[in-house]
């Protein structure tokens, strides 16, 4: 299971964990650049995405979940503003190396210590979450599109695993019809009729749009039941921004450039 910042990470490793459960499954949960996994392990989500060519001893079937990129612009923005995760938040900008978590998440550890040591001053003595909070909104999109964000719009552009072994879905086409893309996922995965029928039933208490409204408040990965929200949000001059930097990555994951009607 292959997934990346703001597309469905969460939700899917409850999901993964509950399937695993009722059908006597193993579940791994990776974050960061993955050499290799484990061979024995049923289930796998890779949280980043961030894997080395021969990460799998063995034949597998995958599925990768994107999202429109401007929306993972958004998320992102609005989720690091409250977060805790504690990359986030951290004030330990200690150079010594190695760099790794939580002086830089998990999805930089990889990089080269110069980066990473780049990246902590650039920060000025503030958490990244502070930097975010102490912007306009304006000024914090723009620091979050050339921070997290842009790197996840990396690793989407380094995508090297275009197989049909890997089925790709849209967390859009998700949340429009939450049962059959599920059915579609684990008939991808090789489930039987039964299984399947099993396994959405174990998915449905994670559908956001079956959630009270209590429960979707109290959860921090959502902001809002609205899965696209970036038309309303981001300006003119931030949509063509994006979309000139990472026009690519936006049309190679199946979205139109310039699609401004809703």
């Amino acid at each position: 299971m292959f997934t990346y910042h703001k597309t469905g990470t969460v939700l899917f490793e409850k999901v993964m964990r509950a399937v695993g459960a009722r059908f006597g499954l193993t579940v791994a949960v990776h974050f960061g650049w993955v050499e290799k996994v484990d061979p024995a392990t049923d289930i796998v989500l890779l949280g980043h995405s961030l894997v080395g060519r021969d990460f799998a001893a063995r034949p597998f079937r995958g599925i990768r979940v994107v999202r429109d990129p401007r929306d993972i612009w958004v998320s992102g923005y609005l989720y690091h503003r409250r977060c805790r995760e504690e990359w986030c938040t951290n004030t330990d900008f200690d150079m010594s190396a190695p760099i790794t978590y939580p002086r830089v998440d998990y999805s930089f550890q990889h990089y080269p210590e110069s980066w990473k040591s780049a990246y902590l001053e650039s920060l000025g003595g503030r958490s990244y979450q502070d930097n975010l909070l102490e912007r306009d909104r304006e000024a914090g999109l723009a620091f979050e599109l050339s921070g997290y964000t842009g790197r996840t719009f990396d690793a989407m552009r380094a995508w090297a695993l275009a197989t049909p072994d890997v089925l790709q879905v849209q967390l859009e086409d998700l949340m429009r019809d939450f049962d059959g893309a599920f059915e579609a996922i684990f008939r991808h995965l090789g489930f039987s009729d039964d299984e399947i029928a099993q396994a959405v039933e174990l998915a449905r208490p994670h559908d956001v749009a079956r959630m009270s409204d209590e429960t979707v408040k109290e959860n921090r990965h959502i902001h809002s039941r609205e899965i696209s929200r970036w038309r309303e949000f981001l300006s003119a001059a931030e949509i063509d921004d994006v979309e000139r930097r990472y026009g690519d990555v936006i049309a190679a994951l199946g979205y139109r450039l310039g699609d401004r009607g809703g």
